[in-house]
């Protein structure tokens, strides 16, 4: 069981670094164009692509490595480890909460869903030691990745 643990912790954490890594290099370029642009932009529906994905990408990576960092203390302290990944989604959601563009409000409203989700099995694979939920593992996992594409797409624009 342990072994499962520490399997599901790992899993998560790389496809949390997919999902942040994936958008980053389009982020990066796009605020060097745009300069303190993006910083000065207004939070309106007119908010840009390149805004948008500013805001939410840097989120993503933070939740990736806080999560990574958590992930090494999955078979000693599950608690605290779903603890710390919960922590992580609900700074991506307060991230969220600020994307008003609709083509990255799109992929960044399924994250944060896919994410819930993944908490969600998480707490019953490595808390409750329900080992029928690493079934769901894999078709969050899956869902996570497909959204992460395709927030990925928009960003890279």
């Amino acid at each position: 069981m342990n072994r499962r643990i520490a399997a599901i912790a790992i899993a998560a954490v790389a496809v949390l670094g997919l999902t942040a890594c994936s958008g980053a290099p389009a982020s990066d370029s796009s605020s060097d164009k745009s300069g303190s642009a993006s910083k000065e932009a207004p939070k309106t529906a007119d908010q840009s692509v390149s805004d948008a994905c500013g805001i939410i990408l840097p989120a993503l990576q933070k939740a990736g490595s806080d999560v990574q960092s958590a992930s090494a203390d999955a078979a000693t302290d599950p608690k605290g480890t779903v603890d710390k990944f919960a922590t992580a989604i609900g700074e991506v959601e307060d991230a969220a909460a600020k994307v008003t563009n609709p083509d990255v409000k799109k992929p960044t409203d399924a994250i944060v869903t896919v994410y819930g989700q993944l908490r969600d099995v998480a707490t019953k694979a490595l808390v409750d030691k329900d080992t029928s939920a690493l079934g769901d593992f894999n078709t969050v996992m899956s869902d996570l990745t497909d959204s992460a594409k395709e927030l990925a797409t928009v960003c890279a624009g």
